[in-house]
């Protein structure tokens, strides 16, 4: 058993703890780790000032609390904890009861085995470059080209329960035809290239896809400045607010008021 110090006689002391309290604490523990890693500590601290720089200083596109979304708090998600944003893409689609679902992006199939595992009734469409010669022949500009080294779109759900739910495409969405999907998509996951070239050509086909209340979800909108020139861009000419969703990378557009603005 350890001795804590800690005395057990008499009322416990109140302390007020606020933030002039720990200022110097602070200051002292970034000077002490700047001098130990510097390159890390400037390099983490710029990228997070950048990205509130972005958040706040969108000139269209809103920031919204998670827990302004209308119902969102009845909603429960099964899936592993390090997928935050693939935890709030679908909580999104079971409160708004999706049963046709488009995303943009299937790398190893992660997010579309998530959604497929909690919204058992719909069904998923998933488009992806099939492979390293598809990604260096791509029609716009290409990011993360990395991610084509592996042949492994969609190992995730093949062969699983929920990959019965998913229909496996594969194309340059750039050149890809829609037309079977035209308004007839619940929700549009984008989470593919995110150059502003294919931020911009995803969205407008994601747009002609939509159900009459559909929505659409954009993935990186704090981490990628095409898709953040974009959509503060695109926002004013819409018929709803596009919404960041704070805490997440997220951003939302939906054709039903599922974010409680007043």
């Amino acid at each position: 058993m350890i001795a804590l110090g800690i005395s057990t006689t008499g009322p416990p002391r109140l302390k007020h703890v606020g933030n002039r309290e720990i200022l110097a604490g602070v200051v002292t523990g970034v000077v002490r780790n700047a001098l130990a890693e510097p390159a890390r500590v400037r390099r983490g601290l710029l990228k997070n000032i950048w990205i509130d720089l972005k958040r706040f200083g969108a000139p269209s596109v809103r920031n919204v609390e998670l827990s302004r979304l209308r119902g969102i708090d009845t909603i429960a998600v099964d899936g592993p904890v390090a997928q935050h944003g693939s935890l709030v893409l679908t909580a999104i689609a079971k409160l708004l009861e999706c049963e046709r679902i488009f995303e943009f992006g299937t790398y190893r199939g992660e997010t579309s085995w998530l959604l497929a595992h909690n919204v058992p009734g719909a069904r998923i469409y998933t488009l992806d470059l099939e492979g390293p010669e598809a990604a260096r022949n791509a029609r716009l500009e290409l990011t993360d080209p990395e991610l084509y080294t592996a042949g492994d779109r969609g190992a995730r759900f093949c062969g699983t329960r929920e990959g019965r739910s998913i229909t496996q495409l594969f194309g340059d969405s750039a050149t890809f035809d829609f037309s079977p999907y035209r308004s007839n998509i619940d929700l549009v996951y984008i989470d593919a290239s995110h150059s502003y070239s294919y931020a911009r050509s995803d969205t407008e086909a994601a747009l002609d896809m939509l159900s009459d209340l559909g929505s659409i979800v954009w993935d990186d909108y704090t981490h990628y400045s095409g898709v953040y020139a974009y959509l503060n861009e695109l926002a004013p000419r819409l018929d709803s607010p596009i919404f960041h969703i704070l805490g997440t990378r997220l951003a939302l557009y939906s054709r039903w008021p599922v974010v409680v603005t007043e």
